[in-house]
């Protein structure tokens, strides 16, 4: 559905719609958010009672979502004349928005294989979310940061458009600066908390590769010894 409803509703702005969107389709896109990012943050909250490793700030950062989900609900979508430039920032938003949805797709099959993988090894229950193993999926690893990266920098630009598009008097909407200001925090907060993820997974793959190394008998330990 990440990808399907904005795609859909970017095909018909020019297919059926004739380049402006209705605002009936925009505020129900807005309102399957409001009750998506409800659903996570329940979730989240759930699995962190249950002794869940999350890091906080992915429940913070759904609690966000929400509130602008919500603000954007209330956001007046004009339609003709002019509707492209003043649907600029919804129409980016829905850009960011499929985009966001191939790094779900993403990060969701990778968590799903590391969790398959814990389980199996006894390091976690099912009721843990991912957060160090690495071995065997570094390929994922290397198109997943690049896009999460890519996406979280595009959140910021989004956010830095609706804030000047406020700034230089374009709209006095204060639904704009609010959601602006919204996708900027997010995405630095996205950010930070993606280069410590990768940071723990980096010291988690040297540890390991110390520690094969001290237990690898071809180093010098009582194989070597029985050579001689």
């Amino acid at each position: 559905m990440f990808l399907l409803f904005p795609s859909t509703l970017l095909l018909l702005r020019w297919w059926v719609w004739d380049g402006c969107l209705p605002a009936l389709a925009v505020q129900v896109y807005q309102a399957w958010l409001l009750f998506l990012y409800t659903s996570f943050a329940l979730r989240e909250n759930v699995l962190l009672v249950n002794g869940s490793d999350i890091r906080p700030w992915w429940i913070y950062h759904h609690y966000l979502a929400m509130l602008m989900a919500l603000v954007s609900l209330t956001w007046e979508i004009k339609g003709q004349p002019d509707c492209s430039s003043k649907q600029r920032g919804v129409q980016l938003f829905l850009r960011w928005a499929i985009m966001q949805g191939i790094a779900m797709h993403l990060q969701n099959r990778y968590q799903r294989q590391r969790l398959r993988t814990r389980i199996a090894l006894g390091k976690a229950k099912r009721m843990d979310v991912v957060a160090g193993e690495t071995a065997g999926v570094e390929g994922q690893l290397l198109l997943l940061y690049p896009v999460l990266f890519v996406l979280q920098g595009f959140e910021a630009y989004v956010g830095v458009l609706l804030l000047q598009t406020a700034w230089h008097g374009l709209t006095s909407e204060w639904q704009v600066i609010v959601c602006g200001i919204l996708l900027v925090v997010m995405a630095v907060g996205n950010f930070v908390n993606t280069v410590e993820t990768l940071a723990l997974k980096l010291r988690f793959k040297a540890k390991m590769k110390r520690t094969r190394h001290r237990q690898d008998p071809g180093q010098g330990g009582p194989d070597r010894l029985h050579q001689n």
